[in-house]
């Protein structure tokens, strides 16, 4: 199937158990994909392989990936590939054949961390509303709630799951994270946040976001995770850099 040539993941993820969704977590997850005014599952918060609150590193892009057309009847459904990567592949695999590069290469991504370091990323999106990229842009014009509450929603998932580090990938992405989360970022030089991602990459810990519990979360940046390829070969620095942090 095309969904294995995305990313080829095994049976049993290394170091990740199944997650059952818990009636508690499913209330969070229903919270956070459920448009209150038109009842339909318009957001995508996260997405990962086993327990969030387990994972060290949550990746974020600028709009959430893939898009997803489903009814509110299908909440369960959806709350359960949200903790389980290949069923979410398995569910979703028109939709993530359809998806960016970026997002294909988030996939790569992950899979690499876990098969080198051990470790699971949570996938996620500065804002998470989950609609074409032309109806984001008229939102966005009009400052849209639905729009706001995207960036709303990313808020509460970062502070939900409090990872020990950030990947900011891609400029756009960047820009949208200093808008905002500016005034809550810790030591960090003005200048060095105005450089390109490709020198960014190069960098240590840019600087560290305080979560609402006082956890400081050490923010990196990256290109667009599309580069990535299999191995990541072009991200060797970046690799270990992460790999310290871990």
């Amino acid at each position: 199937m095309f969904i294995m040539n995305v990313v080829n993941l095994d049976s049993e993820v290394k170091g990740v158990e199944k997650m059952a969704v818990s009636s508690g977590f499913f209330k969070k997850i229903q919270r956070w994909v459920i448009d209150n005014e038109s009842g339909e599952l318009l957001f995508l918060p996260f997405q990962t392989e086993g327990n969030p609150y387990k994972s060290k590193i949550l990746l974020v892009g600028s709009n959430s990936e893939p898009l997803l057309e489903m009814n509110a009847s299908d909440i369960q459904l959806l709350a359960d590939t949200l903790v389980d990567t290949k069923k979410f592949l398995d569910v979703f695999q028109n939709e993530v054949a359809e998806a960016s590069r970026e997002f294909k290469g988030s996939l790569k991504f992950a899979s690499w961390v876990n098969e080198n370091f051990g470790e699971q990323v949570v996938l996620s999106s500065i804002n998470c509303l989950n609609s074409k990229n032309t109806d984001i842009k008229r939102l966005k014009k009009e400052n849209d709630p639905l729009y706001l509450k995207g960036f709303e929603i990313f808020k509460e998932v970062i502070n939900e799951f409090q990872p020990n580090v950030l990947i900011i990938q891609g400029s756009a992405t960047l820009k949208l994270f200093l808008e905002q989360f500016e005034n809550q970022l810790l030591n960090y030089q003005l200048d060095d946040l105005t450089m390109s991602v490709q020198e960014l990459e190069e960098k240590e810990t840019i600087t560290k976001l305080s979560l609402n519990s006082g956890k400081e979360v050490n923010i990196l940046v990256s290109r667009s995770m599309g580069a990535f390829g299999k191995e990541g070969r072009t991200f060797r620095k970046f690799k270990e850099k992460l790999k310290q942090l871990l």
